[in-house]
């Protein structure tokens, strides 16, 4: 399989993975300057940076840095000479008796964030949120709306009822919701399915004035428990920066989401 090809599908899916590239040799080695290696999440490979035990150790440290996200370089000094003195390098058990050095590239996954309504103001929202490193995915029940031609921005777009969606999807943990669709009834039902089912997430904002905010906050207790952690909700959504066009409500909601994510409040 075409490497450059399995990378834009990673990136497409939101998967995390490591590019490891050589970048120095001397002396014998077994992988050339430019040779690289994709090492997915679950520590299937494709192409090499020279095989053998130097890339068992690239596969082992590419695993590593993906749970910390640190990309760099590290240098291996490949020689079966126990004797050898200790070197800033790592040893690995060859015969080849030369030194490489290995670039680590890590790609981790986004934040997700599911967008629940593809109008003004979701349309608005997705360009404010394309440049910022989210994973965006777009939920529509108007085949109109769900489409690349009407909302270029979203990374992923599901053309589905609403009821069908939320009560089958499993999202990443500490994702994002914000519900901006076209009926008071489908964002209260998002917005309980939610809850119901304990999902894990970091922010959940409903656009609504203060009074449908008190209703549906009232009826969720009603529906469910007057215990209920509501703590990650924001309605009515987005920080208080003045206007109320559809771009000024995205770019209000793209604030707020961008402050919870360095969990950074600054108007309340």
């Amino acid at each position: 399989m075409n490497l450059y090809k399995e990378i834009l599908e990673l990136e497409k899916n939101n998967q995390p993975f490591v590019i490891t590239t050589v970048v120095s040799t001397s002396g014998s080695v077994p992988g050339k300057v430019g040779f690289k290696m994709l090492i997915k999440n679950d520590g299937t490979t494709i192409g090499t940076v020279g095989g053998g035990a130097i890339e068992v150790e690239v596969i082992k440290e590419a695993t590593k840095r993906l749970s910390t996200g640190e990309s760099g370089t590290k240098e291996y000094l490949l020689s079966d000479n126990e004797s050898l003195e200790k070197t800033d390098a790592t040893v690995v058990p060859m015969k080849c008796s030369g030194q490489t050095a290995v670039y680590y590239e890590v790609h981790g996954s986004l934040t997700t964030i599911y967008i629940f309504g593809g109008g003004h103001v979701g349309h608005a929202l997705l360009y404010y949120l394309a440049p910022l490193g989210f994973h965006t995915i777009l939920i529509d029940n108007r085949k109109e709306f769900a489409s690349s031609e009407k909302n270029p921005f979203a990374k992923e777009i599901i053309y589905k009822e609403y009821s069908d969606f939320i009560n089958e999807f499993t999202p990443p943990a500490k994702s994002f919701a914000v519900m901006l669709t076209h009926g008071h009834k489908y964002d209260y039902e998002i917005l309980k399915s939610i809850y119901k089912r304990q999902l894990d997430f970091k922010y959940v904002g409903v656009i609504a004035s203060k009074s449908k905010a008190s209703a549906m906050i009232h009826d969720l207790k009603e529906d469910m428990s007057n215990d209920i952690d509501l703590s990650n909700l924001h309605m009515p959504i987005g920080l208080k920066i003045g206007g109320n066009t559809a771009e000024e409500i995205a770019l209000s909601i793209a604030a707020e989401i961008q402050s919870i994510k360095y969990s950074q409040l600054l108007i309340s």
